[in-house]
């Protein structure tokens, strides 16, 4: 299932100040009304009294009519964030940047990551696309276990009182030890490449809105507006929390649409085939230091959970 896309709302959106500075940016499929808009605005935005224009050159403030915050569609184009009354403003962003995490799995085999198994036993297709698992094959080869919230900011996790709202009756050892963090109410099963881009915040799923997948880059027509596939699972204990989707999203806004976006970092030289390439410069500086953090972390986080169980 999936929401109908109108063809004449796709494109990308960019909002840049008085001064050709962007704003925002996102790629429109059709998705997002100016109400959405406004509010991911409001997330990478801490400047008051700013009201987004359309833009038009031939005009003496370079503006046209402001853009109501209604649930009228986004048109691809280009706007202004200006003051309320039309006068240029200086645009402040929050210090907040998305979480970081890898499209990565360790290679090395551990007995801890229970989340697996109860994960393909729950979810018979990708929960976005929908592509079907081959039951009767009991192939999952091109589908993977997806974390919703990274089990590396396991700290986070906790500070955010996410543990608390866990509810899965699985065994403690088997939801990643006391954070819980490995419970299936925080996975979700994905084809392959939607894992990748789901760490790396390509899209996300609104669960305010009807669990629509949203898309924040071009690319990814052939999943933009479907429903997250949440039917089957009709125990609540073991349903992903809208709470994590929320998260997510969040991060997504923070990835894609603060600015001009955060660069990529190219983890497949650094981290192709599972591997730890130590020889890459990508390593180098403060955001390569913090990348080899975060791996080290998620690469041990099981072999912590089977210490804390005595294992």
């Amino acid at each position: 299932m999936s929401t109908t896309i109108p063809n004449q709302h796709q494109g990308r959106v960019t909002v840049r100040d008085f001064y050709g500075n962007t704003v925002s940016k996102f790629f429109q499929y059709g998705l997002v009304d100016w109400e959405r808009f406004h509010s991911c605005l409001r997330t990478v935005i801490v400047t008051s009294n700013w009201a987004v224009f359309e833009y038009d050159e031939n005009t003496p403030g370079q503006h046209g009519t402001c853009c109501p915050a209604g649930q009228r569609l986004v048109d691809p184009g280009t706007y202004m964030l200006l003051r309320t009354d039309g006068k240029p403003i200086i645009v402040d962003f929050t210090t907040h940047a998305a979480r970081l995490r890898h499209p990565t799995i360790s290679n090395t085999p551990v007995k801890t990551e229970h989340y697996r198994t109860r994960t393909c036993a729950r979810d018979p297709c990708c929960l976005i696309s929908g592509l079907p698992v081959a039951v009767d094959e009991d192939d999952f080869s091109r589908f993977k276990a997806t974390h919703i919230f990274p089990r590396a900011h396991d700290v986070d996790w906790i500070n955010k009182g996410y543990s608390s709202l866990i509810t899965d009756p699985a065994h403690i050892n088997e939801v990643g030890g006391p954070t819980k963090i490995d419970s299936i109410q925080n996975v979700i099963l994905l084809r392959g490449d939607l894992h990748n881009a789901w760490v790396n915040y390509k899209f996300a799923v609104d669960p305010d809105a009807g669990y629509v997948t949203i898309p924040f880059v071009g690319g990814y027509k052939d999943i933009a507006g479907k429903i997250l596939k949440l039917d089957h699972i009709a125990d609540p204990n073991l349903r992903p929390l809208d709470e994590l989707l929320r998260d997510h999203f969040r991060q997504g806004v923070l990835k894609n649409m603060k600015g001009a976006g955060e660069p990529t970092w190219d983890y497949e030289i650094a981290l192709g085939g599972g591997r730890m390439d130590l020889s890459s410069n990508l390593w180098d500086g403060k955001e390569g230091q913090a990348h080899f953090e975060f791996e080290m972390v998620h690469r041990l986080h099981s072999l912590r959970v089977e210490q804390e169980a005595g294992s």
